[in-house]
């Protein structure tokens, strides 16, 4: 068994060995049992509520793109006015009058 100190405060050390030792008893090793149960439980409400957190993060993010993708919310048909290469080679042609060649 390991050994395992901690430091609580006066009222919850008080509360802690009154009701440990009325569940247990008065005898050698109520504390620990009670400690050790406690740590448990609070161990796995713990572990579940992030296994519950990854659980919704990553329903959340099934459906969607994948986090290397970014979504753009540009309307399609303004896609290509807002990329620098075709807004560069779009300026360039409205520059220029219709039905002349250069």
């Amino acid at each position: 068994m390991a050994e395992l100190k901690i430091y609580l405060s006066e009222g919850l050390n008080e509360k802690f060995r009154r009701v440990a030792m009325s569940v247990y008893g008065y005898g050698r090793g109520s504390l620990s049992k009670a400690a050790e149960e406690a740590l448990a439980k609070w161990c796995s409400e713990h572990e579940l509520s992030r296994i519950r957190e990854k659980t919704v993060g990553d329903s959340e993010n099934s459906g969607h793109q994948s986090s290397g993708e970014t979504e753009s919310h540009v309307d399609p048909d303004e896609r290509e006015n807002q990329n620098p290469e075709t807004s560069r080679i779009v300026g360039d042609k409205s520059s220029k009058p219709i039905g002349t060649s250069s």
